[in-house]
């Protein structure tokens, strides 16, 4: 009986395509003999959070129903830049005895007794603080540039007066709050009352 996996494939930008992940990925299934019963994609940032990744919410659910056993990524930055964010994705993901394969280093997170070897858990660890390196230093470029504008006179951000008030925003959404009280999540949110990811995901820090 073949060992059933799902592919997870990510990119930041909507002009860039995963196609060359999943391509990638299904060639490692195909060696190893795995049937390939779900690829999961998303296109968003690896610094957002866990809950407000569709595509990982879809992964955890899935993990959740013993869709699969093993989950395949091209490398660490797939699942996540922030180094809390992956770790804790990581962790959920062994709890359910779920292995993640890398490619780039050929290697499991869990070995054939589940067990988290000693070399896997140091190269991740590391591998997640490189992924959140590059995001802290992309972040300091972008405030750099902010600043020079700044002193040149140009406006940054959100055009002025354009906040509104915390209790304003919540009124426009009773429904979402309700749902996010009941415990629905996020992704179940945005499908129940049709209302974007980050309008979920804003009401839910605010409450």
């Amino acid at each position: 009986m073949k060992t059933p996996v799902a592919i997870f494939g990510r990119v930041s930008l909507d002009s860039m395509d995963f196609q060359r992940q999943i391509s990638d990925l299904q060639k490692v299934a195909d060696k190893q003999n795995y049937e390939v019963v779900s690829v999961i994609t998303e296109k968003i940032s690896g610094a957002k959070t866990n809950q407000e990744r569709l595509g990982v919410q879809q992964l955890l659910e899935e993990a959740k129903l013993g869709k699969f056993k093993k989950v395949l990524c091209t490398e660490i930055s797939r699942l996540g830049r922030s180094n809390t964010q992956t770790l804790c994705l990581i962790d959920e993901l062994h709890e359910l005895g779920i292995s993640i394969y890398f490619q780039d280093l050929n290697s499991e997170t869990l070995n054939e007794k589940g067990e988290v070897s000693f070399q896997t858990e140091i190269l991740t660890n590391l591998l997640s603080l490189f992924a959140k390196n590059e995001r802290q230093t992309l972040i300091s470029r972008i405030r750099s540039g902010m600043q020079q504008a700044k002193a040149n006179n140009i406006h940054c951000g959100r055009p002025k007066n354009s906040k509104e008030e915390s209790e304003e925003f919540l009124s426009k959404y009773p429904k979402v709050i309700q749902g996010i009280k009941k415990g629905y999540s996020v992704r179940e949110c945005v499908k129940l009352y049709d209302v974007s990811l980050g309008t979920v995901a804003k009401i839910r820090k605010m409450i």
